[in-house]
């Protein structure tokens, strides 16, 4: 399938990612309250290490694999099932841990734990990667789809007090589980049942750890600040920190759509030894990733002040000051998205790109121990800026060689001064309207048309002067001869 295709699917599931949560996040933050989300996200960041565990590197080295044999029926079976056998097996053992850690651990929430359990038998039934190294993203999104809706109907059918907490817990991970499960009716399709040897599971063993090692950092700089928050200050902090990072997240799934598709592309053509299309590739991606990064990441930042009271209510107005902290990091992560996840991972070139996870997970859990403690949420956010700019600045570092960067640097200076005026833009309403929905919707309108209108000026003016150069070069060839 092609990747506009891919795209399209892609970029269809990820606005519902962000339908969701603007219809769920300001009804569950009321009902819950800062406390409430604060104990589903540290119990959750929790289990989070043991799915880790369980699926090891599967899920990115899975669908990189995938992606190579799947022109081989035979040998696309084969190594499935072994990959398969493997997360089967360290999932379970992953499962009994969690239990036996949640029974002798001291936790006030011991119910929450053991419901956050469910999400591990989800990880023990994922397939996603697989359909993801087919590149077959239309099953994928058309799960997602009917999980979101799912979620939602029995969220505002069942969530009604604070007290429904344990609720909420089994609809987030029920739900989840069952989206796994579907897919599974599709795989009769692709796969046949094989027998494999033990020799067919222990060969992908040692790429599988490879790619696990950077995933171990990766959840310590994304899982790690919620647990620290909750270990170092307090749950309300979790909350806060949360759900300003759910805005973030929600606002990244433009760039993020554009990476998970990418991967199995860029795998399989680099596998076929096309490497200046995986280079041609790369620049695109660069550059498209560039021009939504910007506008997002100025866009969050002047709505902010505006948009979260009303939107999660005052008890989260601490949010605004983490927003501003991290909304960086989009531009950040939409440049290491390109750098690490569609290059170095495709490619295989793991030692810079766990070099450049590492010392982000580093630079992470040292600014959150000297800052946590005193700042709460506001110190998680300011060791999360740090780290991922450290992880782009050494991935950029790493790949130079194999991109133009003169030109892209050229085409950001353009965007980032687009998004410079449209900040402006949206910040004279904000200070004019106020806190209201109407305020926020009037931002975006206006700073949207405002960058892409002045994206279009800028283009029609380098159009001009390539046209006026072009005509140049041929006046002065006319008077040569």
């Amino acid at each position: 399938m092609s990747v506009k295709k891919n795209y399209i699917y892609t970029l269809f599931y990820q606005l519902l990612n962000i339908a969701f949560p603007l219809i769920t996040v300001p009804y569950v933050s009321r009902v819950l309250g800062a406390n409430g989300v604060g104990t589903y996200a540290f119990t959750d960041s929790l289990v989070q290490y043991f799915i880790l565990f369980g699926m090891l590197g599967i899920a990115t080295y899975g669908s990189r694999i995938i992606a190579t044999v799947r022109d081989h029926k035979e040998k696309l079976s084969q190594t499935f099932l072994s990959l398969y056998a493997l997360q089967l097996t360290m999932t379970a053992l992953c499962i009994i841990l969690y239990l036996l850690f949640t029974y002798y651990g001291s936790f006030t929430h011991k119910t929450i734990m053991y419901i956050q359990g469910i999400a591990l038998l989800s990880s023990l039934v994922d397939c996603t990667w697989f359909f993801s190294g087919l590149e077959k993203f239309k099953q994928i999104v058309i799960r997602n789809t009917i999980v979101r809706f799912l979620s939602l109907f029995l969220l505002f059918l069942l969530v009604k007090t604070s007290n429904d907490l344990p609720i909420y817990t089994v609809i987030m991970t029920g739900t989840t589980f069952i989206g796994q499960m579907v897919l599974w009716f599709g795989m009769k399709n692709y796969i046949r049942l094989i027998p494999i040897k033990i020799m067919d599971i222990l060969v992908h063993f040692k790429p599988i750890i490879t790619y696990f090692v950077p995933q171990i950092a990766i959840q310590i700089y994304f899982v790690l600040n919620k647990t620290m928050i909750g270990i170092f200050s307090t749950e309300s902090e979790v909350g806060i920190f949360d759900y300003a990072d759910k805005i973030l997240k929600v606002s990244l799934a433009f760039i993020t759509s554009l990476g998970t598709i990418m991967l199995p592309k860029m795998a399989y053509i680099f596998s076929n030894g096309k490497i200046e299309e995986v280079r041609k590739y790369m620049f695109k991606s660069l550059d498209f990733s560039s021009f939504i990064a910007i506008p997002i990441m100025l866009g969050l930042m002047g709505i902010s002040s505006e948009f979260i009271p009303w939107y999660l209510g005052e008890e989260f107005k601490k949010s605004i000051t983490v927003l501003l902290i991290i909304s960086p990091t989009i531009f950040f992560m939409a440049w290491s998205g390109v750098f690490g996840t569609q290059y170095m991972l495709a490619v295989g070139r793991m030692k810079p790109y766990t070099l450049s996870v590492y010392g982000g997970a580093i630079v992470n859990f040292i600014l959150n121990l000297l800052f946590i403690n005193r700042y709460g949420a506001i110190g998680a956010s300011i060791g999360t800026l740090f780290a991922e700019f450290f992880v782009m600045i050494v991935q950029l570092i790493a790949i130079r060689e194999q991109i133009e960067f003169k030109k892209i640097f050229f085409k950001v200076f353009h965007y980032g001064w687009a998004g410079t005026v449209m900040f402006l833009v949206v910040r004279i309403i904000g200070s004019f309207f106020g806190v209201k929905i109407s305020t926020t919707i009037l931002q975006i309108v206006a700073g949207a048309l405002t960058y892409l209108s002045l994206i279009l000026i800028i283009e029609s003016i380098k159009r001009e002067g390539l046209l006026l150069n072009e005509l140049k070069r041929l006046i002065d060839g006319y008077k040569q001869t």
